[in-house]
C-alpha cells in the first residue's frame, strides 16, 4: 500500500499529485493519507486542502483512506512510523523543503528522518513545478555501481514506469580534485570501461523487470571530482523534469553531510526532486 505523508503545506499540497499518480500504479489503487494535526493549519483549511485531495482521486478511481492522527509530545517522525507498517511491500511518500537555505538542512526534516530509518520503501520529494501534477514523464536517474545492482531504486520506480516516456541513467565515476585536473585521457577511458558495463546491467534490469523499453532509455558515464554539478548539468542537458536519486542504504547518515551532492540538487536543481531509499 501507498502511504502518504501530508503535511498540509503548499509543498505538500503539490506532492499530493505525486501521491494520487503513484497511487493509480498499485494493484489496490488506494492511498492511505495520514497527517498529524499540530494545530498549525486551522481545521476550515485542512477540510478545503483535503477536499481537493479526495475529488482528484476520485477523478483518478482511487480509494482515498484519510487518518488525522495527534503527535506524541511533538514527535512526528514516531507518530507516522508507528501509523505506516515496516517492510518492504509499504511505500511512504512525504515532501522536503522548497529551498534548503544550506547544506545539512534536510537531515533535520521529517523526510530526512524517515530516510534514515529505512523503516519501508520511503520516497522524499521536492516541487519545483507543481504544473507538471506528480507526472513529471522524463526521469534522470543517478545510479552508482553496487554489487546488488539497481535494487533499491525499482520498487518506486515501478510506480513511475506507466508514465515514464525518458528515462536517463547517469554514473559518475568519482575522482579526487588533484587526480582529475591531472587525468590523462587513456586513464579517463579506463575508468569509465566499468561504469559503462555497469549501466547496461541496470538498463537491462529495467526493461526485464519493469517491462520498458530500451529505446525509451540511455546511459551516460562520466568522470568527475564534483557528483553534485555533474548530476544538476545532466538534468539540464536531457531536459529531465524529475531527478530520481538514491541514498545509501548501509550508511544513510554519511549522505546528509556537510556538501552531500544530495543537499545541493535539492538546492539549486530547476526540476523536481525525488530522494529514495529501499527498505532495510
Amino acid at each position: 500500500m501507498l502511504h502518504f505523508a501530508y503535511d498540509g503545506s503548499i509543498n505538500g499540497d503539490w506532492v499530493s499529485h505525486y501521491a494520487v499518480q503513484l497511487a493509480s500504479a498499485q494493484h489496490d489503487r488506494t492511498l492511505r493519507l495520514i497527517h498529524v494535526c499540530a494545530g498549525q493549519i486551522p481545521p476550515a483549511m485542512l477540510e478545503d486542502k483535503l477536499g481537493r485531495i479526495r475529488r482528484e482521486c476520485e477523478q483518478q478511481r482511487i480509494r482515498l483512506i484519510e487518518e488525522i492522527l495527534s503527535p506524541a509530545e511533538h514527535d512526528l517522525e514516531s507518530v507516522i512510523r508507528s501509523a505506516v507498517p515496516a517492510g518492504p511491500e509499504n511505500f511512504l511518500l512525504c515532501g522536503t523543503p522548497a529551498r534548503a537555505p544550506g547544506h545539512g538542512e534536510l537531515r533535520e526534516t521529517i523526510a530526512g528522518w524517515l530516510l534514515r530509518s529505512g523503516h519501508c520503501n520511503i520516497l522524499a520529494v521536492r516541487v519545483v513545478h507543481p504544473g507538471l501534477l506528480g507526472s513529471p514523464r522524463r526521469l534522470l536517474i543517478p545510479v552508482t555501481e553496487r554489487p546488488d545492482g539497481f535494487r533499491s531504486g525499482m520498487p518506486f520506480l515501478r510506480l513511475f514506469a506507466p508514465q515514464v516516456t525518458r528515462l536517463h541513467i547517469l554514473l559518475i565515476a568519482r575522482v579526487g580534485r588533484r587526480r582529475f585536473l591531472r587525468m590523462s585521457h587513456e586513464l579517463t577511458e579506463r575508468l569509465l570501461a566499468p561504469g559503462q558495463a555497469y549501466c547496461e546491467r541496470v538498463e537491462q534490469d529495467i526493461v526485464e523487470q519493469l517491462g520498458l523499453g530500451s529505446e525509451v532509455m540511455d546511459a551516460h558515464v562520466v568522470v568527475s571530482d564534483q557528483v553534485g554539478r555533474e548530476i544538476l548539468i545532466a538534468a539540464h542537458r536531457t531536459k529531465s523534469r524529475l531527478v530520481y536519486l538514491g541514498v545509501s542504504e548501509r550508511h544513510p547518515a554519511e549522505r546528509f553531510l556537510f556538501g552531500d551532492p544530495v543537499e545541493q540538487i535539492l538546492r539549486d536543481a530547476s526540476c523536481d526532486v525525488a530522494i529514495y531509499r529501499g527498505a532495510a
